[in-house]
């Protein structure tokens, strides 16, 4: 009956696997095309023979600006490539190459329905930046105001769309075709549905908007930090306005001193900043790199919000509580944490996994926090948790990535500053809010509240089952396994002591035979009670030297049998 239904759940799942390429298959109308164009790439740089991780960046760009950004999330995760794949990953980053001005104003005349001169007195052709979805322009309003302008590339959305649908094609197959690499492919599924989640956001500039306008009111609150205004009258899907900021990108260490910064000090706002997003407000900008930072006048300002994290309450209490556990060196809440924050994809052995989480903190715990490299200590975390078949939740994942980043332009900024001093100074900081004492507060009264009240059904929980076991009405069943050698420990010492029990019998019973007048006798005694002395005493003399032979082999550490 076991191999029947195990073999309907196979079948099911087969069915299931083979209706799911089918229905993708259906959907995907333009991977003839796609395909041959992506098999010429890959033939071009001959990558069925050898693929090195320099080969696969220049493939990956090579193939559009789907599989760009494909390589630019894989590069954080380690927990699916091998590392140098992931280093080389993140020279995906780098501008591309611009697309021409006319087009560039083609698009935006597309864009607003009418000429761009309608709405801006002059527009820069060179470009300030250009990436792989858009590009951006330094433009004058018709009231004067200096903005910048960021383009979508011209059939972007449909190229990524198309190079998506494919992809779930392609992976679909292969869970049809190879289900014994079903872990391997459900991992490329999972990136692939962060890749279509972010690329969804990205290509979307309304989005990005609606990211503007919220970080720069939670900005609001700290000191000398802000963003650049959004114009959303001018703004759309495809296009987006926002206020033009002049200033000292902050990896330009020479121009801030000149300007009388104190890059130390900048350094250590731009963690509590980033620290402050991700675990007060819970709404982080997820790109941290240099380009996206500049100072003007003393103040700091993040720019391009495209790719953006957030973390819901319960999300940043577990990431806050992770960070503590180093600083506390507690290897069973970190243990919690990256549990609570992960998804579990496969058996997850929690002994092993305490266990390398401990060695880990032990590691660092001999270190000083001002010696400890937080992208290190975040690839060994994230390296315990691949073997133990956990995957990070994707905010999470775009946190660490963030952090990462953070980590680099830091120390290039100032070397003498550890991120990780920062973040255990914020997250103990944190703990003395208000609003989070009174969280801590409410938790606690709550978990008191549900164990007294799970204390006051306890005697009558157990009464009712003591009853049903006295009924029959519940069976106890125990698995019990041991190694051979105890088994075989076990084994010897009952055979033993049923030997001395029978000697002790036979002792015993002769006694009392030896009061009686049974016949035939020897010397007086009954016959049969002679014997039973003699087979107690040989028993008595077996049972004592097999003890000491025994005693003699534990003591050499060798198998008692």
């Amino acid at each position: 009956m076991g191999k029947f239904a195990r073999g309907r759940e196979s079948a099911l799942a087969t069915v299931q696997e083979f209706a799911k390429m089918i229905r993708y298959s259906m959907k995907d109308k333009t991977s003839g095309r796609r395909m041959r164009q992506i098999i010429s790439v890959l033939r071009r740089y001959d990558v069925f023979h050898e693929l090195t991780p320099e080969k696969a960046v220049a493939v990956l760009e090579a193939l559009g600006p789907t599989y760009v950004k494909i390589g630019q999330m894989a590069s954080t995760r380690s927990d699916i490539l091998p590392k140098a794949y992931c280093e080389a990953f993140e020279q995906l980053h780098a501008d591309v190459t611009p697309m021409p001005f006319f087009e560039v104003l083609q698009c935006i005349d597309s864009s607003f329905g009418r000429s761009w001169e309608d709405v801006f007195i002059a527009i820069d052709p060179k470009p300030l930046g250009s990436a792989s979805i858009a590009q951006v322009h330094r433009a004058v309003l018709h009231d004067g105001a200096v903005v910048a302008v960021k383009v979508r590339r011209p059939g972007i959305v449909s190229e990524m769309t198309e190079d998506i649908q494919l992809m779930r094609r392609v992976l679909a197959t292969a869970e049809f075709m190879a289900p014994a690499h079903q872990t391997l492919l459900l991992n490329f599924e999972n990136l692939l549905d962060e890749l279509e989640r972010t690329t969804k956001n990205e290509l979307d500039f309304n989005v990005e908007l609606e990211n503007l306008i919220r970080f720069r009111a939670e900005l609001e609150s700290q000191d000398g930090v802000t963003s650049p205004l959004p114009y959303p009258a001018y703004s759309n899907e495809s296009l987006l306005v926002m206020q033009y900021v002049e200033g000292v990108q902050v990896d330009d260490v020479d121009a801030l001193k000149r300007h009388g910064d104190d890059v130390k000090r900048i350094a250590y706002r731009i963690c509590q900043s980033y620290f402050q997003q991700a675990l007060d407000d819970g709404f982080f900008h997820a790109d941290p790199h240099p380009g996206n930072i500049i100072v003007r006048g003393h103040e700091i300002i993040w720019i391009d919000l495209g790719m953006t994290g957030s973390l819901d309450p319960g999300q940043r209490q577990l990431v806050g509580r992770m960070f503590r556990s180093v600083t506390a060196n507690d290897p069973y809440m970190l243990m919690q944490s990256v549990i609570g924050i992960s998804k579990q994809n496969g058996p997850v052995d929690h002994g092993i996994l305490l266990q390398e989480l401990a060695a880990l903190l032990d590691k660092y715990s001999s270190s000083t926090l001002a010696n400890i490299n937080m992208g290190d200590a975040m690839g060994e975390v994230v390296e315990v948790m691949r073997k133990q078949n956990l995957i990070m939740a994707p905010a999470v994942t775009m946190l660490v990535r963030g952090v990462v980043t953070l980590e680099g332009v830091i120390e290039d900024l100032a070397p003498s500053l550890n991120v990780m001093d920062v973040v255990s100074e914020h997250v103990v900081l944190q703990s003395l809010y208000p609003k989070h004492v009174e969280m801590r507060t409410l938790e606690l009264l709550t978990s008191a509240a549900g164990s007294a009240e799970a204390l006051t059904k306890l005697p009558k929980q157990m009464s009712n089952t003591l009853e049903m076991l006295d009924r029959g009405e519940i069976e106890l069943k125990g698995n019990v396994s041991a190694s051979t050698d105890v088994l075989a420990t076990i084994y010897a010492s009952v055979g033993r002591i049923s030997l001395a029990l029978i000697s002790v019998g036979l002792f015993l019973g002769s006694s009392i035979l030896c009061t009686t007048n049974m016949e035939p006798k020897l010397l007086e005694v009954p016959v049969l009670g002679v014997l039973g002395y003699i087979g107690a005493f040989v028993l008595g003399v077996y049972v004592i030297v097999q003890t000491f032979r025994s005693r003699h082999q534990m003591k050499n550490g060798k198998r008692i049998d």
